[in-house]
């Protein structure tokens, strides 16, 4: 499941996943790109299922994750790409509200998200979560406090669930895409599918892999072709 999967970053992961041979879910709340994106899936001799979420409604998120399992029979993996960076400026400027509202998509609904899905991957013994971050986490320019403050976050939920579902076979990272070409960030030149490498790795990791991590830019990883990605197994 990918949320945030009709544009950018999150569509270039779901394409990337279904040509690692998973059945996606496509999640986001523009259901006619979600369809775009679902018949590239399809011309390519992917699968996929198309699911209108907006992250930031908790209840829609369980319904929409317990549908998955009840049709599907589990989630082996779940990326939190969802994101907004709608409240850009001095901290003396951005209202409380604009403030909250890039948490309720960046950060609770990544929570929301995440609280619906362990239930399913712990009685499964198996998940992967890819927390989709930032180096804002890290740089916290000024101007970008709401974004900023959401992304570190992010990393600090990430370690502690790390922690918590590990004995479960559950591995929770994050990573940074990069500062990719995308509606946040349309100045840049390098494509949104520079995240998806990263992404499959995560998604794909062996039992006993790395977990509670924040990769960036694609320092610490291993040999990308050298990976097995064996979705269809379990």
């Amino acid at each position: 499941m990918v949320t945030g999967a009709s544009r950018g970053i999150g569509r270039e992961i779901a394409l990337g996943f279904a040509r690692a041979g998973a059945h996606v879910i496509l999640a986001a709340r523009d259901e006619s790109l979600l369809a775009t994106v679902a018949s590239e899936i399809d011309d390519a001799a992917g699968t996929s299922d198309v699911v209108p979420l907006d992250v930031s409604n908790a209840e829609a998120v369980r319904r929409a994750i317990d549908r998955v399992v009840a049709r599907h029979g589990r989630l082996d993996v779940l990326c939190n790409n969802a994101g907004v960076s709608n409240a850009r400026g001095p901290v003396a400027e951005v209202s409380p509200e604009a403030f909250a509202g890039v948490q309720a998509v960046n950060l609770i609904g990544l929570f929301a998200c995440c609280h619906a899905a362990l239930p399913h991957m712990v009685d499964a013994g198996h998940g992967r979560i890819v927390n989709v971050s930032s180096g804002a986490a890290i740089m916290c320019n000024p101007g970008e406090s709401a974004y900023a403050a959401s992304k570190a976050a992010v990393n600090a939920l990430t370690i502690a669930l790390a922690k918590e579902v590990e004995a479960s076979n559950v591995l929770v990272n994050a990573m940074s895409p990069g500062s990719v070409k995308t509606d946040m960030n349309p100045t840049s030149d390098v494509p949104p599918s520079e995240a998806v490498p990263t992404a499959v790795w995560l998604a794909s990791l062996p039992d006993g892999g790395p977990t509670g991590r924040f990769y960036r830019f694609m320092q610490e990883l291993p040999m990308l072709p050298e990976i097995d990605l064996d979705w269809k197994s379990r």
